[in-house]
């Protein structure tokens, strides 16, 4: 990640703790929107493959700890709030948006398990 992007990124996230912290209320808007920017990322580049550990990965789960990093730096009672149903939503997208490109049948909803 370059340096700008970095430093959107760093102020992203102090904007979204101090709104956490601030008005909570429109910390839950943004949240949503923010939540809908990575879904959507993740579909754009679920099919792009990285090589790790010669291993194909796809950057798109890079999202999922990028997205509890964010909910971290909002404190213990907002990170509590969101983030398990955070890494549920991202996760699940992030495995069902790749397993379209690989083969569709090893992610569907029948695979999901409570």
């Amino acid at each position: 990640m370059g340096s700008a992007a970095s430093q959107r990124r760093m102020k992203r996230m102090k904007y979204l703790a101090n709104l956490a912290k601030e008005e909570p209320e429109r910390f839950e808007k943004e949240w949503d929107r923010r939540l809908n920017s990575w879904l959507g990322m993740i579909r754009r580049d679920a099919g792009i493959l990285k090589g790790q550990n010669d291993k194909p990965v796809s950057p798109v789960f890079d999202l999922i700890e990028e997205a509890l990093v964010v909910l971290e730096r909002c404190g213990e009672p907002i990170y509590s709030e969101y983030a398990k149903e955070t890494f549920e939503i991202l996760s699940n997208e992030c495995c069902s948006s790749l397993a379209v490109h690989i083969d569709p049948r090893i992610f569907h909803l029948n695979n999901l398990t409570g």
